[in-house]
């Protein structure tokens, strides 16, 4: 059965994030007006006024669906409309890199030597390597790739999580242009060889590569857009300890480089738990186990539950009993 992720799966996945606290805090802003310049025959997108910053927000926690919500754009009629409005309201990509501030030796002070770090800071003293507010390298054609690309991730990770051979093939082909059918038949001819190569069948060869692409595809953009970090959680820690603070204080965790990065850590955090994930029996949707949010009153879920909600279970007491029932007696 076709597997469909969803929002409360982004936001499981994001848990690890949230728990983490450390001295670096990823935001990423969005201004009140973005405006398309031209440059080389080519159009990039930039903050028309980059002192006028309509909001704040933190992407890991505030918006733990933001891969899924950027995915989906491809499936909006018009997508480059869909991409502008989408960037209104959540900022752009950060493709585009900040100036490398130049090393600054401070003055010796009694025959001490004292350096400041080289690090990427703004003017609000946040590490930002990659741009809020755009550049030449935020280009809308990037723009619609990188949108393109998500959407590529998210469905062959649902083709292959769902186990559905015909659907993993529509997946894997969907990306090649429908003018180049030639290119189709190459990679077909390519997946049973390799299939073949690795002790496979056809259809598991597909399974195969699906998942294979998915993973390729966000290791590729969390190695230029996230970093692995230690976080030490030096914020009073004397309210949260009893005695001498230790190596309980600092954990592992990734931190990104701009928006891209941090909605990739998203998609990335739930695919590595992607086992652990059950499915309805009738729609076939995640179900995810997620805690609820701290002012709802609902209790958390069971993990032998095996329907989405009280509609599914009794559409497929329906179709499973009641009505194969029902055309039995009529015979």
């Amino acid at each position: 059965m076709w597997r469909r992720l969803n929002r409360e799966d982004l936001v499981e996945g994001a848990s690890p994030f949230l728990e983490t606290r450390g001295d670096i805090e990823f935001r990423w802003y969005v201004y009140e007006e973005y405006e398309s310049v031209e440059r080389d025959r080519l159009t990039y997108m930039r903050a028309a006024d980059p002192s006028k910053v309509k909001a704040t927000y933190k992407p890991l926690e505030d918006s733990p669906y933001l891969f899924l919500e950027f995915a989906r754009l491809t499936e909006q009629t018009d997508l480059t409309e869909a991409l502008t409005e989408w960037i209104s309201r959540r900022g752009l990509l950060g493709l585009h890199k900040r100036e490398r501030p130049k090393y600054n030796a401070m003055k010796p002070e009694a025959g001490a030597t004292s350096f400041r770090r080289e690090r990427w800071w703004t003017e609000h003293d946040e590490p930002t390597e990659y741009m809020h507010e755009g550049g030449p390298s935020e280009r809308i054609s990037d723009l619609r790739r990188e949108a393109i690309g998500a959407n590529h991730v998210l469905t062959n990770w649902e083709a292959f999580l769902s186990g559905e051979p015909e659907r993993v093939e529509y997946a894997l082909l969907d990306r090649f242009p429908q003018q180049e059918p030639e290119l189709k038949q190459v990679y077909i001819l390519f997946l049973r060889k390799r299939g073949k190569d690795l002790g496979l069948t056809y259809k598991e060869s597909l399974l195969y590569h699906a998942g294979f692409y998915a993973c390729l595809r966000v290791q590729d953009v969390l190695e230029a857009f996230a970093y692995p970090y230690l976080a030490f959680d030096y914020a009073n820690p004397y309210e949260r300890l009893h005695g001498t603070p230790g190596p309980e204080l600092v954990a592992g965790s990734w931190r990104p480089r701009n928006l891209l990065g941090a909605m990739y850590l998203q998609m990335y955090q739930v695919m590595i738990s992607s086992a652990e994930l059950s499915q309805c029996k009738y729609c076939g949707r995640t179900i995810s186990y997620a805690p609820p949010l701290p002012e709802s009153t609902a209790r958390k879920l069971r993990k032998d539950k095996e329907f989405c909600n009280s509609r599914c279970r009794q559409n497929y007491h329906y179709h499973n009993r009641i009505k194969p029932r029902r055309q039995g007696e009529s015979r």
